[in-house]
């Protein structure tokens, strides 16, 4: 109701105020699918099997939480961690504060950064030294977001396996070979397929 009487005391005609409201309605909804796409993909690498044992560095849930970093957005117990609803609510917040933090100090906040961070601390991705192990998660993350938003392909068997046969290969039809997608720069793998 506020917002409806500021509108009108501002003298927005109806028409622009619709567009505005759509636009703005669809950057929230933008933003929002970033951060999921993002933390899905993490969930993806970290705990792709939904394990629900700690881990060897006392880490716990969808996300792998580790116990200092689940205290520093909930008073929750750290069991609760395998939990899907309390681990998605204190994923949001980790993110949100690593988002946050990277934008304060004015480093890109992609995907592949927050990611990089969620692995290594925000500290590691501040100072610019990151372990390569945490680059590669990085980047695994990163490329499951790119493969989530392209277009599905579709499994397709090859003429020469007969109907018994289980195994499925992936690859467009009118394709001539797999192209496997590298976000980082360097070498370009093309796999043939004849």
């Amino acid at each position: 109701m506020i917002f409806v009487a500021a509108i009108k005391a501002m003298k927005i005609p109806s028409s622009k105020f619709l567009i505005l409201a759509t636009i703005f309605a669809f950057t929230i909804k933008a933003k929002a699918g970033d951060r999921w796409e993002t933390l899905r993909a993490i969930n993806l690498v970290e705990n792709p099997t939904n394990q629900t044992h700690v881990g060897r560095f006392g880490e716990l849930g969808p996300y792998q939480f580790r116990p200092a970093t689940w205290r520093m957005h909930t008073d929750k117990p750290f069991r609760l961690a395998v939990q899907r609803e309390a681990a998605d609510e204190v994923a949001v917040k980790h993110y949100n504060w690593i988002k946050r933090s990277l934008e304060q100090a004015n480093v890109h906040a992609s995907a592949f950064n927050i990611a990089m961070a969620w692995n290594c601390g925000l500290e590691t991705v501040l100072r610019g030294r990151a372990p390569a192990a945490s680059y590669d998660y990085a980047q695994r993350v990163a490329n499951l977001i790119e493969i989530s938003q392209e277009p599905s392909v579709q499994p397709v068997a090859p003429s020469n396996l007969g109907p018994s046969t289980p195994h499925r290969v992936y690859f467009d039809e009118n394709a001539e070979s797999l192209r496997f997608r590298i976000l980082a720069p360097g070498p370009r793998f093309v796999l043939a397929t004849r």
